[in-house]
């Protein structure tokens, strides 16, 4: 028999283990994909969604921003959350500020009840009884419109961030100017 004759391109056994191992690579490659499509963890920059109401920024005794929390991919601890504010004062010099949300000037409070420029609001959850504090959908950050002597910020810029102390770095989670 020649190879000219031989009309059978591979035989049944080889063709046979060439199917099993293109099945068993083919499912493997699909079961790496479809397990990280149900991974939950929280890994790089968290997704979060907000809302910015502007309808308090110009009147009454503290006239303030509302960023609300409208959408949260995971819980993240709320002492991990810092807002930056930069503005200009009625003199025209710039300032910069960093506050901590879980700082105790800064939760628990509105803007009519505390003189810091940021207060925030948490929709406290709780877990098996014990109540626990998180920054996810439904708490609200107040990013006050004028100083505590009563001086209108211009040009203000804010930014939310997600610091965690693993020492990864931290991430921006949103950004405001302008306002």
């Amino acid at each position: 028999m020649t190879l000219e004759d031989d009309e059978q391109a591979v035989s049944p056994v080889i063709a046979t283990i060439l199917m099993v191992a293109i099945t068993v690579v083919l499912s493997g490659v699909i079961y790496v994909w479809a397990s990280s499509l149900a991974d939950t963890s929280a890994k790089g920059v968290p997704r979060i969604t907000f809302t910015l109401d502007s309808s308090q920024a110009l009147g009454g005794d503290a006239p303030f921003h509302r960023i609300t929390v409208t959408g949260s991919q995971v819980e993240l601890a709320t002492q991990a959350v810092q807002v930056l504010l930069e503005y200009t004062d009625s003199a025209g010099e710039s300032h910069s500020e960093i506050f901590n949300l879980a700082d105790t000037t800064v939760y628990g409070f509105f803007p009519g009840n505390s003189e810091t420029l940021v207060t925030f609001t948490d929709a406290v959850g709780s877990n098996n009884g014990v109540t626990k504090s998180s920054f996810d959908t439904g708490d609200t950050i107040y990013i006050r419109t004028s100083t505590a002597d009563g001086e209108p910020m211009t040009n203000l810029y804010v930014s939310v961030s997600y610091n965690p102390a693993t020492g990864s770095g931290g991430s921006v989670l949103r950004t405001w100017s302008g306002l």
